[in-house]
């Protein structure tokens, strides 16, 4: 409990000389913050996406081969999880991504510890339209909903037939959430959002790249 005071008190106090003695305000204090952890986060965050982008574009190109396995197999449970089991093998691939899987809980404290700085230190100052970072505002709301919806649509491999819908129902859910929250809050998920967009297009565009030469074998 001491460690995680002393770490809510170090982001508080970045965020205090940013907005105070920088004279940045909260709301850009907030933003010039978030992308700075973001940015120290970009070798994590990098490594994590390119291994779900490769595992998203095998799992694509195996999806005639799983779907006769299922027709096959799929009376048979067991005989289905060993056929299964040895395609994903030969793939290199794993029911589970042990390794993202621990990138993402690394990543927890920092971005927990934002959270609960943001949502407690919005001062109820003013920022842009917004009259007071300590209450909802429904702009604000909304900018996250599009930016929730340009990070899903920065990902080409979302399925085509259900692709619209994989957009819109995480974007309508970031608007209600967003709009619940203090807009401190909802100001760090539309810069969050907007980094992670920009860093999945650019990561998709290099992985295409590296199947194209063939410096990738998917």
């Amino acid at each position: 409990m001491q460690l995680w005071s002393f770490w809510i008190e170090a982001i508080r106090s970045l965020l205090h000389a940013l907005a105070t003695d920088l004279g940045l305000g909260i709301g850009l204090g907030i933003i010039a913050l978030t992308l700075a952890t973001r940015l120290a986060l970009l070798p994590l965050t990098w490594s994590i996406g390119y291994r779900g982008a490769v595992r998203q574009k095998k799992m694509a190109r195996l999806q005639p081969q799983l779907q006769l396995l299922k027709d096959e197999f799929g009376h048979d449970p067991r005989a289905y999880a060993e056929r299964l089991r040895s395609v994903y093998a030969e793939h290199g691939l794993s029911f589970a991504d042990a390794r993202s899987l621990f990138g993402l809980l690394a990543q927890a404290p920092i971005l927990l510890g934002m959270y609960q700085v943001f949502r407690d230190s919005a001062n109820a100052g003013r920022f842009l339209w917004i009259k007071d970072l300590a209450k909802p505002d429904l702009g604000i709301a909304l900018v996250v909903g599009l930016t929730t919806a340009i990070l899903m649509a920065a990902n080409p491999d979302l399925p085509e037939q259900m692709r619209l819908l994989l957009i819109a129902v995480p974007a309508i859910i970031a608007v209600v959430t967003a709009f619940k929250l203090c807009s401190a809050l909802a100001v760090y998920f539309a810069v969050s959002n907007s980094f992670s967009a920009l860093q999945t297009y650019w990561l998709h565009k290099v992985v295409a790249r590296r199947v194209r030469s063939g410096a990738l074998i998917i």
